[in-house]
C-alpha cells in the first residue's frame, strides 16, 4: 500500500459547506449529524478496504455527501468542494472546470451515475 492520503475532516467539510452557502446561498442547517459524519469518514473506507486511487476517494466524497443530504441545503456543492479539496491536498489538480462537474452532480443526485463514473470524470479532467 502506498502512502496514507491526506483526509478531509468533519470540521473541514463543515466549512466547505459554509463557504458554499456564503457563495451561493442557500438554507443553513444540518439535517442529519450521523449521515454526514459517515460521509465523510467513507473515502477512508475506501482506502483501508477498496485500495482505490485518489480518484475513487475524492468520488466517494461526492457521491456520499451529495446522496447522504445531511444538509438542509447545498449537498452537491459540498460534495463536489470536499472532491476537488481533496485532489488538491494530495496533489492532483482539476486542469480544466467543466459544466461536466456540474452534470455529473446532478445525475448522482438523480441516481443515473455512480462513483466509478465519477472517479472516472475526475481523472480525465486531470489529465
Amino acid at each position: 500500500m502506498s502512502d496514507e492520503p491526506v483526509f478531509l475532516s468533519v470540521a473541514q467539510v463543515a466549512a466547505l459547506h459554509r463557504f458554499a452557502l456564503e457563495q451561493h446561498g442557500g438554507q443553513d442547517g444540518l439535517r442529519d449529524a450521523a449521515a454526514f459524519e459517515s460521509a465523510v469518514l467513507h473515502p477512508q473506507n475506501v482506502w483501508l478496504y477498496a485500495q482505490g486511487d485518489v480518484f475513487d476517494m475524492a468520488a466517494a466524497y461526492a457521491f456520499h455527501l451529495a446522496e447522504s443530504q445531511a444538509f438542509f441545503d447545498g449537498n452537491k456543492r459540498t460534495g463536489m468542494a470536499a472532491a476537488l479539496t481533496f485532489l488538491k491536498l494530495n496533489g492532483k489538480t482539476i486542469t480544466r472546470h467543466t459544466d461536466e462537474l456540474y452534470a455529473a452532480m446532478i445525475a448522482i443526485a438523480e441516481r443515473q451515475i455512480g462513483k466509478p463514473e465519477l472517479a472516472a470524470l475526475l481523472r480525465s479532467l486531470c489529465a
